[in-house]
């Protein structure tokens, strides 16, 4: 080895510090999950959903709890955040928290007192869902044991994202997006709503990850309507994919009521038309005419017959025609039910139409910026939906037919 070289390795010795800031695994404790319910002393009870590592290891498993809870009250998250060992042993790491559980009676009081230190503090990403929680305070949620993924707060995230891209049914808020949507006055926030079914007491215990069916679920129960930081009102989970139609809904299922072609039949019976939507895309509009404001939303979608029980052959094409006109009133009437409700009962625009009035007439949208809810809450509404069927899933026929025929 040359003179040259030793010399360059040993001035990067020295240059290099090396990791001077490294935590060793057990030195830590990782967060999954922060619950916020109201203090009864103090301003706010926070819990924290701390991973039992040695739970999550094929060998170092043994039944034990998977997670460990705390609580703590204060008058902020900051505070608290850095108090929690008081009775944790180990220093908290909060950058791979999931879930943050805020309870409805709180969210109702309103959320920025600790959103903003959230977003400012550098210990948290942004990348974890809110949601709020019905029923029950919001620490039992960081409570309920599931089989599949042991950490309640894990289990809920990917529960979260998968029903968000299987059927549409959790608007999947972020802290990036709560907040974006907090400090514009072109739309304003939202967030899952979840549930309890069955018995919280038992689902705190490890025995619920030993039953077929738990004694306590976390479901998803819909979606709550803010306005400003203060939540104002629920939407139903049917409701809550209403709401995604407006977002470029992922994907989702539909069971359509359609009628029988035997005008003779004395039998009432109910036939459904099974449609999988596969790609959807929306475009939202907003102007102003006579000084009256005037919404509008476009939705184009694919999608593909699952199932049929509809007496009607597949392989004409009419009859497409008519399947698709059928999709697109039952979509339509979703759409408009639900942002009709929104302008009537809760006068606050969700959707975003602001933001699209403030991109098309940046003059007028400044003139109402300050009242653009109410404006809203009186805008005319117009939904247009076109829905291609792509094809009928791997039969053109249904078997259906050859057993009505053989009647």
């Amino acid at each position: 080895m040359s003179k040259k070289i030793l010399l360059l390795f040993l001035t990067l010795l020295l240059i290099l510090s090396g990791c001077w800031d490294r935590e060793e695994l057990d030195e830590i404790a990782v967060v999954a999950g922060i619950a916020v319910d109201k203090g009864e002393e103090k301003k706010y009870r926070m819990t924290v959903e701390v991973i039992n590592s040695a739970e999550f290891g094929k060998q170092s498993a043994q039944g034990n709890a998977p997670v460990n809870i705390y609580t703590l009250e204060g008058n902020s998250l900051s505070e608290l955040s850095n108090k929690m060992n008081v009775g944790l042993t180990r220093k908290l790491v909060f950058s791979h928290t999931r879930v943050l559980y805020i309870s409805e009676e709180l969210a109702r009081e309103g959320v920025f007192g600790f959103l903003d230190f959230l977003d400012r503090s550098g210990q948290f990403r942004n990348d974890f869902s809110i949601v709020v929680t019905s029923g029950y305070p919001a620490s039992d949620f960081t409570k309920i044991t599931y089989p599949v993924q042991k950490s309640p707060s894990l289990k809920l995230s990917t529960q979260i994202d998968t029903l968000t891209d299987e059927w549409g049914g959790n608007p999947d808020v972020q802290l990036y997006d709560f907040i974006t949507s907090l400090i514009s006055k072109g739309i304003n926030p939202v967030a899952g709503i979840i549930s309890i079914r069955g018995e919280p007491e038992k689902g705190q215990s490890v025995d619920n990850n030993k039953e077929i069916a738990p004694s306590a679920l976390v479901l998803a129960d819909g979606m709550a309507v803010f306005k400003g930081d203060k939540m104002v009102g629920k939407l139903s989970l049917d409701e809550t994919r209403g709401f995604l139609w407006t977002k470029d809904l992922r994907s989702t299922s539909l069971s359509i009521a359609c009628q029988s072609e035997d005008a003779n039949t004395t039998k009432k019976e109910e036939f459904f038309l099974d449609v999988r939507v596969v790609r959807s895309k929306v475009k939202l509009d907003a102007k102003y005419e006579n000084d009256r404001p005037k919404i509008k939303v476009k939705i184009n979608s694919e999608a593909k017959i699952q199932g049929t029980q509809c007496p009607k052959d597949l392989t004409k094409l009419n009859v497409y025609r008519d399947h698709e006109q059928l999709v697109e009133k039952f979509v339509k009437a979703e759409i408009s039910q639900l942002i009709k409700k929104v302008q009537k009962e809760y006068e606050v625009d969700i959707f975003g139409f602001g933001e699209s009035l403030n991109r098309r007439d940046h003059k007028k949208y400044k003139e109402v910026e300050d009242r653009w809810d109410e404006e809203f809450a009186k805008a005319e509404l117009d939904v247009e939906v076109d829905i291609e069927l792509l094809r009928a899933g791997i039969k053109s026929k249904s078997f259906n037919e050859d057993i009505n025929k053989s009647k």
